[in-house]
């Protein structure tokens, strides 16, 4: 099976389709057999119709993924925040307000949060472009497109963060409670 792909300079379907027909009638006349002629535009919509399931399976996966990431920080804080409460007691009896301990405690989850972020980014994008080239060329003969959905990075970024305020929340609003007697008492 040979394959001939050409690149045009404009990238919108009408000028791909004029230029995939054009060269289907000169192969024609040359007398050189064409099984199909399509432009890239075409498989893509293809594709995404039989990908469609894979990703919906895929977030499945990943949603419950990210609650048991989120119970997971829920039971680091409530930890740190156990180890920590005679700081805690210090700062209420230096005068800190109850809302700024919480604060504190739920920036701590939001940062931890969006570092797992980060350090997820880099190993998802290399698997992801290692698994496209691969599963590309066994089904297409050709390496998957390579495109990162930015919004749909920024919504699971955004559902990380919510998930992480609301993990902490409850532990940040116990230790906001924390009168500085029941504080110091900790051991």
């Amino acid at each position: 099976m040979n394959q001939l792909r050409i690149a045009t300079n404009s990238h919108d379907e009408q000028t791909r389709q004029a230029v995939a027909d054009a060269v289907n009638e000169n192969l024609i006349d040359a007398r050189v057999e064409v099984k199909s002629a399509a432009s890239i535009s075409r498989s893509e919509a293809i594709s995404e119709g039989h990908l469609g399931p894979v990703i919906l399976i895929l977030l499945g996966i990943a949603l419950p993924l990210g609650v048991v990431g989120a119970i997971g920080l829920a039971a680091t804080m409530t930890a740190n925040i156990l180890d920590r409460t005679r700081e805690f007691g210090v700062m209420h009896a230096i005068g800190a307000l109850p809302k700024a301990v919480r604060r504190i405690v739920v920036a701590e989850g939001v940062f931890l949060a969006i570092t797992s972020c980060l350090v997820a980014v880099i190993p998802a994008l290399t698997l992801t472009a290692v698994l496209g080239a691969g599963l590309g060329n066994l089904f297409f003969s050709a390496p998957l497109p390579f495109r990162v959905s930015l919004p749909s990075v920024g919504i699971w970024i955004a559902l990380v963060i919510l998930g992480a305020i609301l993990a902490t929340d409850a532990a940040a609003t116990r230790v906001s409670r924390l009168t500085v007697r029941e504080a110091l008492a900790y051991l």
